[in-house]
């Protein structure tokens, strides 16, 4: 058995106790990162920046205190933010919106107007964060939007387009004041936010008032949109809802599919079922308007997801039939609207950039799937650092225990290293 001298095993337990506070720290900080930092390069193409193509790591996060109140602008993550700005008041309920603005001054940029998803019944601007982060990197502007949402035996169709269209035209109108230009209005929709978004491209400029017969007051006036970008979205609400005895059409062998839609979520949003309301699923569904003036568009779906493939397939023909221009991408597996983020970002915005008629991005570097920290990863790591602790504070007690009973060296005795 090897003896080590006591001071020396003190020395060795300070020194992994140094080691072991160092790599807590690390972790510490790994673990608290902001969940929002991504791997993005500030760009200003709205105003003639072409970008460098950096990565986060070159990308400095500042993160200020959350406003309490809207129109309250922060920094995050090298992004302007500013939430909660109330864009109006329809039957006493507060509409909203968050600003996503790049860091540098710029004027005309591109601006993109973002609807969350939330099965009609839930959800909120800060949903789509991440994307609105994403745009201001690329140096345009986004702008995450509110609607009213459905409740059991409170359905807000028509109401929550019609919060949708008074949100795009909210954005033309003021555009100007977060360095954006009124010409340059593209939209995205997640999910139930990609079926209201595809009604958008649909319908154009018209006001879905007119199809409900119930006029607007909005004073803001109706603003061409460029480009939608539909992610994920319900197209033909009938065949997604089934009827009684039929499960929904087009999820196969997809159990989390039927589950899903076998839930009342269209039930709510429309306040009936399709036996009952044919007319009024038929009206909600964005195929039903797809025309030949339809907005492009650019589709995006799994082969397995919560929303059966069949349904941007069948949106896809028919704007295919209307000659409207447009892409669908299909992703392999079940990742569901903003969970393929990254999968599909650079490929869109080109077509975005096209569409709106600027310079199309630099593209930005996602991580490798797999490739980072997970946290039980970094909690895994944790436990051994703490083991590490343990053990050099254990061999420092020895070593200074040792050293104590030990004594002063004895006359003629070399001196312990």
């Amino acid at each position: 058995m090897i003896e080590v001298p006591p001071r020396r095993a003190a020395t060795v337990g300070r020194l992994l106790l140094a080691v072991s506070i160092t790599l807590w720290a690390v972790l510490g900080a790994a673990l608290l990162a902001p969940a929002g930092a991504q791997d993005v390069a500030p760009t200003d193409p709205g105003a003639g920046d072409a970008g460098t193509g950096i990565g986060a790591d070159d990308l400095p996060t500042t993160t200020l205190p959350v406003p309490t109140e809207g129109n309250a602008s922060f920094v995050e993550d090298g992004t302007r933010i500013t939430r909660g700005i109330v864009t109006a008041v329809v039957d006493g309920v507060p509409l909203t919106a968050d600003v996503y603005q790049p860091l540098e001054a710029g004027t005309n940029r591109p601006v993109v107007v973002l609807v969350h998803g939330g099965a009609w019944f839930q959800g909120a601007p800060s949903d789509m964060d991440r994307q609105g982060k994403l745009l201001a990197s690329q140096g345009w502007v986004g702008v995450s939007v509110s609607y009213r949402l459905a409740q059991p035996g409170s359905p807000t169709w028509p109401q929550a387009l019609a919060d949708v269209q008074r949100q795009i035209r909210w954005v033309g109108a003021n555009a100007a004041t977060y360095g954006a230009d009124p010409a340059k209005i593209a939209v995205i929709g997640s999910s139930a936010g990609a079926h209201l978004a595809s009604l958008v491209a649909s319908l154009g400029t018209t006001d879905v008032a007119v199809l409900t017969g119930t006029p607007s007051d909005d004073t803001n006036p109706p603003v061409p949109v460029r480009a939608v970008v539909s992610w994920s979205a319900p197209t033909d609400l009938r065949d997604l809802a089934g009827t009684d005895g039929n499960p929904p059409v087009g999820c196969g062998e997809n159990e989390a599919c039927q589950i899903f839609w076998e839930l009342p979520f269209t039930e709510n949003f429309l306040g009936c079922l399709p036996d009952a309301c044919p007319d009024r699923y038929d009206q909600a569904s964005p195929m039903t308007w797809v025309k030949p003036e339809t907005t492009p568009m650019w589709l995006a779906n799994s082969t397995d997801e919560l929303v059966p493939i069949g349904q941007l397939q069948d949106l896809a023909s028919a704007l295919a039939a209307a000659d409207v221009d447009h892409t669908l991408k299909i992703l392999p597996g079940q990742a569901h609207a903003q969970d393929y983020t990254d999968e599909v970002w650079n490929d869109m915005t080109p077509w975005l950039a096209e569409h709106l008629g600027v310079p199309a991005p630099n593209p930005i570097t996602f991580p490798a799937e797999g490739s980072g920290l997970t946290t039980e990863m970094l909690l895994a790591l944790g436990a051994l650092v703490a083991l590490l602790g343990l053990v050099g504070a254990a061999t420092w007690f020895v070593g200074r225990t040792g050293s104590a009973t030990a004594g002063p060296p004895s006359a003629g005795e070399p001196a312990p290293a």
